[in-house]
């Protein structure tokens, strides 16, 4: 069916886009970070980056008729 591509494709661009944002966000933090940001910030962004990597690959796998 054409939807399986329809959305592998959505999640390739969603998981990079939440990648690149991800990215922009831990340079935003390394500029403008200071004692009253969270210590939390690092897992956040890094489960983030997890996320859109997670969500790429379920859209290669949607892709390719991997299920």
């Amino acid at each position: 069916m054409i939807w399986k591509y329809v959305f592998g494709v959505l999640g390739i661009f969603f998981g990079i886009y939440q990648m690149v944002n991800s990215f922009k966000y831990v340079k935003m933090i390394q500029k403008h970070g200071n004692k009253s940001t969270s210590s939390f910030v690092g897992y956040a962004v890094w489960y983030s980056f997890a996320f859109g990597l997670g969500i790429s690959l379920l859209g290669i796998a949607l892709t390719l008729n991997a299920f």
